[in-house]
């Protein structure tokens, strides 16, 4: 397919009356350097000289002498009847050498900032997808999506030009209402639907406690082993990160009453630990909120999963526990919906609210209308209680299908198992090379996430994670016995 270009995609080509250089040599110029610099490709149809002519307010016969110049020495071919196009071999003087764009010789001698060298230590994830095992993944094929979609056809009855505008930064009013019904309902969190703001997903909501919470050099402490994406976040802020280990209570409080360090927040999962899936008991709870409290310390409380808990319900929140105001609610719909959709939500204390907004407007403004609405009618009408509650059977019995599956594993595997979740973690009894057993298993298209990654310190278990519930039965079947074979031939 030949691909036009439109004149209006040459605005940036401007001219000028005031130099020497005739008007017609600068047009040529301009037009070689964009195919020199593949801007315009080979094989692409130029605009024609009348059109490109009325752009640049000057005569055709100018731009006529440009294409002219251009044909003479080979850049464009004139195919009569059907226009100017970029030759397919430029002229062999002037082609670029394309080592020239990948050598490490033609890297900008710029120095970056601070916070370029830190993203660039980073080891981000780069294999997302809906493989078996992939970790954080819903089970897209029974979202209910005839309804979703009705909701989004039935906007226009309800003013889609509303929500074409800007919206406010703080959300979308029905969706801030839709939560916080929610939440109050299913966590007992203490709050009014003004304490809400909706983000653009969880990590921007980390990241804006994290810049606002606490300055450069702070300490923040973490779950280890614990989630990747609020270290990222909290390190990319600046802050000291201080680990405390977790047992199968969650985070354990003696170490951070040892420490000589004092953090000014805390994150953490304590309905369901990540990775290992620990639910924080009350005793426990009441006893961090108090600590946090004598410390002036702040808590970030991420409910990441609380919905899925198949043995039982949920321990009340952190946030509705505090009889002060210390403690940030943190939710997302990326794994009770859809990860593409980039909602997440914060419940802030009162005082926070105004500083939180502000940031907010600073880093990106208003969360898309559209899928905030979309959303919000989704919640208001009950389909989301509803896909909740078929999802929750829906989520056990292939957490079942998993247990039953990995008991060929045990030789090799001890599993934490919580009944709690979207996820597994199988941690190594022996000394298993956790790294190629990994990558023989990507091979395979099994996209299990090591265990030790989720690990800051040295200090490191060795396994891996399993996220179910983007798989089907016979999908957690064979991937379990692949992870068999692996194991038995390392």
């Amino acid at each position: 397919m030949i691909k036009t270009i439109p004149v209006s995609e040459l605005q940036d080509l401007k001219l000028s009356h005031n130099l020497k250089e005739p008007l017609f040599k600068q047009i040529y110029s301009a037009l070689r350097s964009k195919i020199l610099e593949g801007y315009l490709k080979p094989g692409t149809k130029l605009p024609a000289s009348r059109a490109l002519a009325n752009q640049l307010k000057v005569s055709r016969n100018t731009v006529i002498a440009a294409f002219d110049q251009l044909l003479a020495e080979g850049y464009p071919e004139s195919k009569t009847g059907s226009g100017t196009f970029v030759a397919i071999e430029l002229p062999e003087s002037w082609q670029p050498n394309p080592a020239s764009h990948n050598s490490k010789a033609s890297s900008p001698s710029v120095k970056l900032s601070d916070y370029s060298e830190h993203l660039n230590r980073m080891d981000m994830r780069k294999e997302i997808g809906n493989h078996t095992f992939c970790v954080g993944v819903p089970d897209l094929r029974a979202f209910p999506h005839k309804i979703w979609n009705r909701l989004c056809q039935q906007l226009p009855a309800t003013g889609l030009t509303s929500l074409m505008g800007y919206g406010p930064p703080e959300g979308y009013e029905p969706l801030r209402e839709a939560i916080a019904d929610y939440v109050r309902t299913s966590r007992s969190v203490q709050c009014e639907t003004r304490q809400i703001i909706v983000t653009s997903g969880a990590q921007q909501a980390l990241d804006l406690c994290a810049r606002i919470l606490m300055n450069p050099g702070q300490t923040a402490a973490i779950e280890e082993p614990g989630y990747i994406g609020a270290r990222r976040a909290l390190s990319s802020a600046g802050a000291e990160i201080m680990t405390c280990p977790v047992d199968n209570h969650g985070l354990i409080l003696k170490t951070l009453k040892k420490s000589q360090r004092k953090p000014k927040l805390i994150y953490v999962t304590p309905a369901h630990q990540y990775p290992l899936g620990a639910m924080m008991p009350l005793d426990r709870r009441m006893e961090l909120l108090d600590w946090a409290f004598e410390q002036q310390c702040w808590i970030i409380e991420d409910d990441y999963d609380s919905e899925y808990h198949y043995q039982s319900r949920p321990v009340a929140s952190l946030q509705g526990l505090a009889r002060q105001q210390q403690v940030i609610y943190m939710g997302s719909f990326s794994k009770v919906l859809y990860p593409s959709l980039r909602l997440g939500y914060l419940i802030l204390p009162p005082a926070l609210v105004d500083v939180f907004t502000k940031a907010k407007q600073e880093q990106t403004g208003m969360t898309p209308m559209h899928t905030q609405a979309v959303t919000a009618a989704f919640m208001q009408e009950g389909h989301f209680s509803r896909h909740l509650r078929r999802m929750r059977l829906h989520y056990e019995e292939k957490l079942n299908t998993l247990l039953q599956a990995c008991q060929v594993l045990k030789p090799w595997c001890s599993v934490h198992d919580q009944g709690a979740g979207m996820h597994l973690a199988l941690e190594f009894k022996a000394d298993i090379n956790e790294v190629a057993v990994v990558q023989q298993l990507k091979e395979k298209k099994i996209l299990c996430s090591p265990l030790s990654s989720y690990f800051y310190g040295k200090n490191k278990q060795y396994g891996l994670v399993l996220g179910f519930t983007n798989s089907t039965p016979e999908e957690i079947n064979q991937g379990v016995a692949e992870i068999y074979k692996v194991l038995k031939d390392s």
